[in-house]
């Protein structure tokens, strides 16, 4: 693994794996964002209020800013050889609590893009916030979504009835003595 710079820095890209790199948005974005955001087999299990073009230009404009010392950010997952949206990935840090989402474009579903990205994003979080937990909330419908959590070591903390979501926790001693060793194999970089 390689990383350079500290956590203030601007991050585009933030880490490469083989296949993908999680950068900030770009404005050639805004074709695929808005495409997967408006379809239901990628918004079923979201929250979004709007998904209008002119609101995701907005959005698009706000977090292509942003860097990890922002106490939220919205990241894309792009390919690494084209540079083409896969989908994306929010951080919300609060006190010692990363909460991380995800989403990745119907078109990318079943290639392994998610459990690649994330994999890398847990080693960059843990490496550069020491004693935090990560958080995943997911719809207690969607089966992918906790398969890939488990598979990289999150547990369930159980129902949160006033989120309508399964709460999943990842704490740093269980991912470098559990998922990271299992996963050694992966390869990934972080850039800054």
């Amino acid at each position: 693994m390689l990383y350079k710079g500290g956590h203030n820095l601007k991050i585009s890209p933030i880490i490469e794996t083989d296949r993908l790199v999680l950068r900030n948005f770009k404005e050639k974005d805004i074709d695929i964002l808005y495409s997967y955001r408006n379809n239901k087999n990628c918004s079923k299990y979201q929250r979004w209020e709007n998904t209008s073009k002119e609101f995701l230009i907005n959005f698009i404009k706000e977090e292509r800013l942003k860097t990890i010392s922002n106490d939220s950010l919205q990241l894309a997952i792009a390919h690494k050889k084209n540079d083409d949206l896969v989908g994306d990935i929010f951080i919300a840090r609060k006190e010692k609590c990363i909460t991380i989402g995800y989403t990745v474009d119907f078109k990318h579903h079943r290639k392994g893009y998610a459990h690649e990205i994330i994999n890398a994003l847990i080693s960059y979080l843990f490496d550069n916030f020491k004693g935090y937990e990560l958080v995943a909330l997911v719809h207690p419908d969607n089966e992918p979504s906790k398969n890939l959590l488990e598979k990289l070591n999150f547990e369930s903390e159980g129902y949160a009835e006033k989120l309508d979501s399964i709460v999943y926790c990842l704490k740093s001693f269980k991912w470098l003595h559990g998922n990271k060793r299992k996963n050694n194999d992966d390869k990934f970089k972080f850039i800054r």
